[in-house]
C-alpha cells in the first residue's frame, strides 16, 4: 500500500469503478480494450493526480480500480473517463458507428462504485 499526499493531506484512497457500455452492447474485444488502455494514459497526463492501478475488461463492462485524491468527487472522475474514451474509440473503430449510430457515447449513464480499504 501507497499512501500519496497532496499540499494538506496524505491519503490512500482507492476505488474499484465498473462501466457498463450503453444497451450493454458487446464491443470490447482485445483491440478496443488496448487502445482504451492508452486512452487512460493519456488522461492521466492531464490529471496526473489520478492512478488507474489495474484494468480488466468483459464484453459489455470494464473494471478499473482507481486511486482519486480527496479533491475530486468520484463522479467527476467518471465523467472525465468517459468523456475522454468515447468519441475517440468511436472514431478509432468506425464498426462502432453503426452500433451506436445518432449518438457519440458508447457508456451507459450509470456505474458502480465501490471503495477499497486498509
Amino acid at each position: 500500500m501507497e499512501y500519496k499526499k497532496l499540499s494538506h493531506c496524505v491519503y490512500h484512497c482507492q476505488y474499484h469503478l465498473v462501466l457498463p457500455t450503453k444497451y450493454r452492447r458487446q464491443i470490447f474485444n482485445e483491440g478496443i480494450a488496448q487502445y482504451l488502455k492508452l486512452k487512460l494514459e493519456e488522461i492521466k497526463k492531464y490529471y496526473p493526480e489520478l492512478s488507474f492501478e489495474t484494468f480488466n475488461h468483459d464484453k459489455d463492462h470494464i473494471h478499473l480500480l482507481v486511486s482519486i485524491p480527496p479533491k475530486m468527487s468520484v463522479g467527476s472522475v467518471v465523467r472525465i473517463i468517459k468523456a475522454n474514451t468515447s468519441r475517440h474509440v468511436k472514431q478509432k473503430f468506425p464498426a462502432l458507428k453503426k452500433v451506436y449510430w445518432g449518438t457519440d457515447g458508447i457508456w451507459s449513464e450509470g456505474y458502480f462504485v465501490s471503495t477499497t480499504g486498509i
